[in-house]
């Protein structure tokens, strides 16, 4: 049975953390090495966290906390847990969201039965009480359908395209890696602060990987209420706009996709100028 890291991505999570462990905890799939990464959390996110650990000491074979005395962003509290981690594949999750008691066992058995293919489970949709009446549940869910239309296509070369096109993985439904590709990829690049997911699955479709659907809900996805504001939108769009001149318009010329990428670049230069 090969040693699974899971990595909890925590960040003023003192509210849902213990869930998201609990839930680690109770897999069916016991070789598992629990790594929690807080991105210094405000509130009492490492006080709950060491609570838990210390209420369940030898739950797992290996259990760590690892935090920091400054806020990074996602791409860097993802790198501080990869030091540490030994595992043969490792999983993502955010401390806000939780797996089915038999996620890891599912991804593990289509890792070995699909070598080179990453695995893309569904996900459960949920809100905390009163949150889902100012959460647009239909475009969420929409979201995810096209990620599983994408994690269903077979053909590399279609579904490659399909990711240069635009990000279309559900990030909790996937974050199940052999732990090989993130350390040959160098790990997550903290260029791109504000998201982790698309630049890596980027790269890693590059190297000749591609993905693949399991047909069942593994994760349950907790959908936060609230809008994003201008400038948070802004600040993402720069974000991805920073993407498409490093990386991505690069990776769509050598697709063959050239005529896409001049539409793309029109569009990202318009954003260039925006504040």
């Amino acid at each position: 049975m090969k040693l699974v890291s899971v990595i909890v991505l925590a960040y003023k999570s003192a509210k849902t953390i213990a869930q998201t462990l609990d839930s680690i905890k109770n897999q069916t799939y016991q070789n598992i090495e629990l790594i929690i990464t807080d991105d210094c959390s405000p509130d009492h996110t490492v006080e709950e966290t060491q609570r838990w650990l210390a209420d369940n000491e030898g739950a797992l074979p290996k259990m760590r906390l690892v935090t920091t005395q400054q806020n990074t962003g996602i791409p860097g509290n993802i790198n501080r847990a990869l030091k540490y981690a030994q595992g043969a594949y490792v999983k993502l999750i955010a401390a806000d969201d939780y797996m089915a008691r038999d996620a890891v066992a599912e991804y593990v058995k289509f890792c070995e039965k699909n070598p080179k293919v990453i695995p893309i489970a569904k996900v459960h949709l949920f809100s905390d009480d009163n949150v889902g009446e100012t959460v647009d549940f239909e475009a969420v869910e929409n979201y995810c359908k096209r990620c599983y239309e994408f994690a269903a296509e077979t053909d590399y070369k279609k579904q490659y395209r399909m990711l240069l096109k635009q990000n279309c993985i559900v990030a909790p439904s996937g974050s199940f890696y052999p732990i090989e590709i993130i350390q040959k990829l160098g790990g997550y690049d903290e260029r791109y602060r504000w998201f982790e997911d698309y630049p890596m699955n980027l790269k890693i479709m590059h190297e000749g990987y591609r993905c693949g659907l399991i047909h069942r809900e593994l994760i349950y996805y907790r959908i936060s209420g609230g809008s994003i504001t201008a400038s948070q939108q802004m600040r993402l769009k720069k974000t991805e706009m920073r993407l498409f001149f490093r990386e991505r318009m690069f990776y769509m010329m050598q697709a063959g996709m050239g005529w896409e990428a001049v539409k793309q670049l029109k569009y990202w230069v318009q954003i260039a100028f925006k504040r």
